[in-house]
């Protein structure tokens, strides 16, 4: 389970334990260090307390694309003209700031632009040297920090970034037991995690995430590097035709069986319930088959 500002309060924690929770997920992404210690250390407090061994897992941002700082939350309407640049302008009227440190010119016209799991789409209709200019498809309310995916493209990223490395040094210091390295393409991403968590720890285990096509594609030999693998069907399902995940599901959970290795399937995981008591019944099918 992920903690979070709902769910760190010691009270709520200790219901998620005396509900089964064995493991918690501390999100790299979201946060700072401070609020992090401060979750870890009610972990602690509660498997003193009530005898028990919840693992700590650390999630690392990895090498993704996100929208930058905004005033405020911007409305993207269907067929309005926006520009994307790479300085950070605070959401500028009809401008988008992201993060991508790469070219531009590694974006092609015609490609579209994916943002929060698919919620808001644009199609990028000209590269120009210090922008993109792109009109919406599907709109919606644009926030800050929202993750980018932009299927087509081949992005150029380092395999460990500067902010994975300051996490994967805290996550060591305070002796988690699993790091999952986020948008792993090759074994290669993995390598470079698992020689890093070595040095300062002989015990956690790397987990990767499989979430976008080259993942997929290089997944018999991702396995072979990692201790475990994380199916991570939000960003997968803006990569892929989201048909096609239920079968990409079920043929990773058989590789990993094979090889022995643990598999986790995420995203989606009896959503209902976060404002229901009881799961639906397609959802009670989806706990099964993961």
């Amino acid at each position: 389970c992920t903690l979070g500002p709902s769910s760190e309060p010691e009270k709520i924690l200790r219901k998620m334990v005396l509900a089964g929770m064995d493991a918690v997920r501390i999100n790299f992404s979201h946060g700072n260090y401070s609020d992090y210690v401060s979750r870890i250390e009610t972990v602690r407090k509660i498997n003193k307390k009530y005898r028990r061994a919840i693992k700590l897992v650390g999630d690392l941002e990895g090498p993704r694309v996100r929208i930058g700082r905004l005033k405020k939350p911007m409305p993207l309407e269907n067929r309005r003209i926006f520009y994307f640049v790479q300085h950070d302008v605070a959401g500028e009227k009809k401008t988008i700031p992201f993060d991508y440190e790469g070219s531009l010119y590694d974006l092609r016209g015609g490609e579209y632009i994916y943002i929060d799991d698919g919620n808001i789409v644009l199609k990028i209709q000209k590269i120009e040297e210090e922008k993109i200019k792109t009109m919406v498809v599907t709109g919606g309310i644009l926030k800050q920090r929202k993750g980018v995916n932009i299927p087509g493209a081949q992005l150029k990223f380092p395999s460990i970034t500067e902010k994975d490395e300051a996490d994967i040094e805290f996550a060591m210091e305070q002796r988690f037991d699993y790091i999952a390295q986020s948008f792993v393409r090759n074994k290669k991403d993995i390598v470079e995690v698992r020689t890093r968590v070595k040095e300062k720890s002989k015990s956690c285990k790397v987990i990767a995430k499989i979430e976008n096509r080259e993942g997929i594609g290089n997944i018999d030999r991702v396995i072979e590097a990692s201790d475990g693998i994380m199916i991570a069907r939000g960003d997968m399902g803006v990569c892929v035709p989201i048909y096609q995940i239920p079968i990409i599901q079920k043929e990773i959970i058989r590789k990993c069986n094979i090889k022995k290795k643990f598999v986790i399937t995420a995203t989606q995981m009896l959503e209902h319930m976060v404002e229901n008591p009881m799961p639906r019944r397609a959802e009670v099918t989806d706990v099964a088959n993961a």
